[in-house]
């Protein structure tokens, strides 16, 4: 996977952006779907869709009101209940003062790659960079 960036700058101080990158029902409005969200490293969450699917993710890194850090991870549960496997992706959202007001940055990208032939053999991850 590539990555994914997009970005936007908003009239509002980044504590007053927080909210919306952060709260379960703040989010929830932004993408679309029904956010849980344990807004802690390594605190876990789920994003339900009306459809049924559902997408696990793990919060990575936490820096209020300036970072938030989260990975899909690689599956997510079809509304026939079937688990389908998916590439995890990391997604890392920062908002950063500027003088317009919020710079909001979403980076995606793929979490981890299989790295090497000889890690794929030994069931050892590489991180993405490595």
């Amino acid at each position: 996977m590539e990555t994914v960036e997009r970005e936007v700058v908003l009239p509002a101080l980044p504590e007053e952006v927080w909210p919306a990158v952060s709260q379960s029902e703040q989010i929830s409005a932004w993408f679309g779907a029904d956010a849980q969200l344990d807004l802690r490293p390594g605190g876990r969450g789920v994003f339900r869709w009306g459809d049924g699917t559902e997408r696990p993710v793990l919060v990575e890194e936490v820096e209020p009101p300036h970072r938030l850090a989260f990975r899909w991870l690689p599956f997510q549960r079809t509304a026939a209940n079937e688990i389908v496997t998916l590439p995890a992706i990391r997604v890392d959202i920062t908002l950063e003062e500027v003088p317009e007001g919020t710079r909001l940055r979403v980076r995606e990208q793929a979490a981890f790659s299989l790295g090497t032939e000889p890690a794929r053999a030994s069931g050892t991850l590489a991180p993405v960079g490595s």
